[in-house]
């Protein structure tokens, strides 16, 4: 049975606080406990539990809501007022006494109450309230309750009995100066209602890292990713209102991102804080007395330990001591957390940032130059040596540059590999102290490689092109050709088509006039404006030019012309490099090899290689952790871990399309089958028409044409079928083909079409041909065993689908179609559905499913189809589609979908699309 879980994923702060709310609405419901008084930090959300908490009682009960501010304190019996104002005179009989307990009120307020009035006063509003019970009182900031009203608070509860319930439930704001401490009346009247058994008290915890998640999830509309609720939760400490500003800031920064819904950080933007709502932040802000100069300067210097309060008393020329009575006031208004060693660190990093974001660029500056002078001098120190860098980029010329020049350099070497963000920021700091052209040459290709190594291949272009046209003259031959790649690569990014097409033709005035270099430079920006068979031709001619030059321009060569093959159909030459890598001319050189085995594993997998491709990594003792994203999506995707194989595939899109790497277009297309495949069809088609201006065009179509197949849309289908053939047709492309000649045949036979059936066939043995792959064989034999009705194509299909069931998707597509051409349906169809299962491919499994009940044959028990059923339509449903898509998917009438949502619905206890949607995205849904 599926367990329904209220709120989850709907994003507001009550529904992340489902069981407080549930426990507090039990307790007023019940009675037995009069008081609650519920704590919670600034921005814990307690504000909206007790919203929640007044719609879930409203229907049982009547609901009072208070909301008190500081200047509630100052008016005597002023909550009372409010209260029976809000009792309302509803009931004209009743009208007499309010309006008389309203006039006592207001003459008892003029006076200090003693015990008989505070008594007198307690009865007559008693009288007022018992008469509407059941009563729910909430009162929100209850540490602003005025000091006359407070001394009501015992003797009225107290009155209270089985036959009269009233519930009072308070919040209070924790911290001093605003607690139950500060009201002697009110934390009298809690203790002695607390020591009769009709007062409790409970705490509003910070949000787990569960239910941060699920605030995010409702904040964005999508489920975010695990890094990146790792960053907000830790970075709001779990609080509520914090998290919703941070949102809000990452959004407004651009540093949050949304790809098949699903929410990323984007790493390339520094962390955006706009948490100015933020109780704690407004403790400061609006504070007087120096507050938020202190405060601001901390934000800067407390990673410093016990040394920041001198150094920030200095900074601000304070007198320390002055400076700690500040400090104290922000650790009593828990803006901040006093440590055990005597320095202080922020409750809410969040707002420590904020207030960072608050510090004038000079300002700024100086105190960043102070705390690297301290760290420096030996005076203070830091857990995070990383910081003391960021310092010195803030601190600029502030700080002795040699040695901030040389500390940067060195740590940007250190981290090029694995922190691009860290790495690109502290070389950009040294090129602002580095003069000297060689000196200079170095700074620069380092930052090219850093953000060339981290898939900012535009960025990496800009630095490229400054040391080409500026410092050319500094460069080896061999340093040049790498730079004149990252120079091309990042006007392809850029989309720079007009500079591209110059390169192509040998006209460009940035980069070098080396013949060789030209013919390489030619090559790839023909590569890049995916003009595949002019690059083949140009590399084919002008072959001794280029195999004559340098290791790294030969090698370069080399690996275009293998990469035109494989794209073009040639794979021998891929097939000769694996065999001998002594070819490679660099090889010996460790960071070369690695390359050239990546292009090599990159290449098999395109092919659909699985096998070669792992012995390959194997054999080169290649950590899977050397492999680029979209090398990794593709051992997962054709392995069968689709989970992983859609994170990566969003992590590689997220960092944008990198031009040098096809596998970097056809990734889409398989993500897009991933997507058709499990059922997400509106999901699969944002992701096309997203991906199409990028993309290799007649993968993207292709890919299309099967989800518009689900849908029913057979024509539009078609028509993406024969727009992927000609795209194909117009670049010279076999890569990506080797299906799409088959689904043709088989929708020019659907149409009776036999002749154009022929056609396709011959196509497609003329591809296996060439290829001479394992998935181009398969599909000719399928294409063949449907137009020419041949049993022992289809069995040959067959066949090397269950060689290559560690390609479990493709063997599975592969069983489907030889069943359907006759081969041992009821075999082939069964095992095609449990390989669908391996990758939750639920929207076939449910076709293989159906084939096999329409036929007659054993499938998968009740519990199991029932089950299964259920979550293809939970995600179709998730997915937006209506009744009548619903049916044509289903392959059902819309009554019967209508009967299996009714039954759904009923079963899983969710009451809507919605509550059903948001089960799907945030993986709650239970079968």
């Amino acid at each position: 049975m599926s367990t329904r879980h209220p709120g989850t994923g709907t994003g507001s702060r009550a529904d992340v606080r489902v069981e407080e709310v549930g426990a507090l609405r039990d307790g007023a419901a019940l009675g037995t406990t009069p008081l609650t008084v519920l704590a919670g930090e600034p921005g814990c959300g307690r504000g909206t539990v007790l919203d929640r908490l007044a719609e879930e009682l409203t229907p049982s009960a009547k609901v009072l809501v208070l909301r008190l501010a500081k200047l509630d304190r100052t008016l005597p019996y002023g909550a009372m007022f409010r209260l029976l104002v809000l009792l309302g005179g509803d009931r004209a009989e009743e009208e007499p006494a309010r309006r008389s307990v309203l006039a006592m009120l207001a003459r008892a307020g003029e006076t200090t109450p003693t015990p008989e009035t505070v008594a007198k006063i307690a009865t007559a509003v008693f009288a007022l309230l018992r008469v509407q019970t059941p009563l729910v009182v909430l009162v929100d900031d209850a540490q602003w309750l005025d000091e006359h009203t407070a001394r009501l608070v015992s003797a009225l509860l107290h009155r209270c009995t089985a036959e009269t319930p009233i519930s009072v439930v308070a919040t209070v704001r924790t911290g001093a100066g605003d607690d139950l401490s500060e009201s002697p009346a009110l934390r009298g009247a809690f203790a002695r209602l607390r020591a009769s058994g009709r007062a409790k008290s409970r705490f509003l915890r910070p949000l787990s890292r569960a239910q941060s998640r699920s605030l995010l999830t409702g904040l964005v509309s999508a489920l975010p990713n695990d890094g990146l609720v790792s960053e907000l939760h830790t970075a709001a400490r779990g609080n509520p209102a914090a998290l919703t500003a941070l949102v809000h800031g990452y959004r407004k920064a651009g540093a949050l991102r949304i790809i098949d819904r699903t929410a990323y950080r984007v790493e390339r933007v520094d962390r955006p804080v706009a948490t100015e709502d933020h109780p704690l932040l407004l403790a400061v802000t609006e504070a007087g007395g120096g507050v938020r100069e202190v405060a601001e300067t901390m934000a800067m210097l407390c990673p410093l330990g016990t040394a920041a309060p001198g150094l920030a008393a200095t900074a601000l020329g304070w007198r320390e001591d002055d400076l700690r009575a500040v400090l104290d006031r922000l650790v009593a208004e828990r803006v901040l957390v006093r440590q055990h060693d005597g320095g202080h660190r922020f409750r809410v990093p969040a707002v420590r940032d904020a207030l960072l974001t608050k510090i004038g660029p000079y300002a700024s500056r100086s105190l960043a130059a102070q705390a690297v002078q301290a760290v420096w001098s030996g005076s203070a120190s830091v857990s995070d040596p990383d910081l003391v860098l960021d310092w010195i980029t803030q601190a600029g010329s502030l700080v002795d540059t040699r040695r901030a020049a040389d500390e940067l350099l060195e740590n940007g070497k250190r981290v090029l590999f694995t922190d691009g963000a860290k790495a690109e920021r502290w070389l950009h700091a040294t090129l602002s102290w580095v003069t000297e052209p060689p000196a200079r040459t170095v700074v620069l290709m380092l930052l090219s490689a850093a953000k060339a190594l981290h898939y900012r291949a535009a960025e990496a272009g800009d630095c490229a092109r400054q040391v080409l046209c500026k410092h050319l003259g500094h460069l080896e031959p061999a340093e040049a050709q790498e730079l004149s790649v990252l120079f091309i690569s990042g006007l392809a990014a850029r989309g720079d088509l007009g500079e591209l097409a110059e390169i192509a033709a040998g006209a460009s005035p940035v980069l070098p006039d080396d013949p060789a270099l030209m013919v390489i430079n030619r090559a790839y920006a023909l590569v890049l404006s995916h003009r595949w068979i002019e690059a083949r031709d140009l590399l084919e001619r002008a072959r001794a030019v280029w195999t004559g030059s340098n290791h790294i321009t030969a090698d370069f060569g080399t690996m275009f012309l293998a990469a035109c093959g494989v794209v073009l159909g040639d794979t021998s030459q891929l097939h000769t490099l694996i065999a001998h890598p002594e070819l490679w001319r660099s090889g010996h050189l460790p960071q070369y090899n690695i390359e050239q085995r990546r292009f090599e594993v990159e290449m098999l997998l395109q092919l659909g290689e699985l096998r070669q491709a792992r012995r390959l990594i194997t054999d080169a003792g290649m950590p899977l952790d050397q492999l680029p994203g979209a090398n990794l999506f593709a051992l997962n995707y054709l392995g069968g871990d689709w989970a992983e194989a859609m994170e990566l595939a969003r992590r590689t899109m997220l960092g944008g399309t990198d031009p040098a790497r096809p596998l970097h277009c056809l990734l889409t297309h398989c993500a897009i089958r991933i997507l058709g495949a499990q059922g997400r069809l509106a999901r699969a088609r944002a992701l096309a028409a997203d991906s199409r201006p990028a993309g290799i065009q007649h993968t993207i179509d292709h890919a299309e044409s099967t989800v518009l197949g689900g849908l029913g849309d057979t024509e539009g289908a078609d028509a993406l079928l024969y727009s992927a053939a000609r795209s194909a047709d117009a670049g010279g492309y076999l890569l990506g083909t080797e299906d799409l000649w088959a689904d043709l045949a088989r929708s020019a036979l659907a149409r009776n079409k036999q002749r154009e059936g022929e056609h396709w066939v011959r196509r497609s043995a003329r591809t296996a041909t060439q290829l001479d792959t394992a998935r181009a064989h398969q599909n000719h034999y399928l294409a063949r065993a449907a137009v020419h009705r041949e049993p022992a194509s289809a069995r040959r299909a067959a066949a090397i689908a269950r060689e290559r069931r560690e390609v479990p998707y493709e063997s599975a597509m592969t069983l489907l179609r030889a069943g359907l051409a006759g081969h041992r349906p009821e075999r082939s169809w069964t095992e095609a559905y449990e390989l669908f299962g391996e990758v939750d491919a639920w929207y076939w499994r449910g076709r293989v499913r159906k084939l096999l009940r329409d036929n007659g044959f054993a499938g998968p028990g009740r519990t199991e189809t029932t089950a299964e059923n259920e979550r293809l339509l939970a995600i179709l449903v998730a997915e937006g589609l209506t009744n009548r898509q619903l049916a044509v998917v289903l392959e059902t009438s819309e009554k019967s979908v209508e009967g299996k949502l009714s039954r759904l619905f009923s079963r899983t206890g969710y009451t809507s699309r919605v509550e059903l949607a948001a089960a799907i995205l945030t993986g709650d849904y239970l079968t």
